[in-house]
């Protein structure tokens, strides 16, 4: 779309622009953040989705002009799949089953 110029150019960066606001608006509306715990992931997790959303919009709107270099891609890749699993290491870390054995018995009395 950035490649043709004029019209279809501004439509293609109005796209963009669009995909980068919903993702990060869908992930906005669906954690509730109460405490400061949850407001550190819900910033971890919207910033998490304004740099998929820049890569997504790099590989499939753009086209034949990348908006990124091949190393600024790759880096951000990266960057991407470093966070998920710090993400995914943290949450698995914190529900172990020992824990969650504890916190069902203080409930149950």
């Amino acid at each position: 779309m950035f490649s043709a110029g004029g019209l279809t150019m501004i439509i293609g960066v109005l796209f963009a622009i669009f995909c980068i606001v919903a993702f990060i608006w869908y992930v906005n509306t669906q954690i509730n953040a109460k405490n400061q715990q949850e407001w550190l992931t819900k910033f971890t997790a919207i910033l998490l989705t304004a740099l998929l959303g820049l890569f997504i919009v790099d590989k499939v709107v753009a086209f034949k002009i990348p908006l990124l270099t091949p190393l600024m891609s790759d880096e951000l890749f990266n960057l991407i799949k470093n966070i998920v699993l710090i993400i995914f290491g943290y949450q698995f870390n914190r529900t172990k089953p020992t824990d969650i054995k504890k916190e069902d018995k203080t409930t149950n009395k």
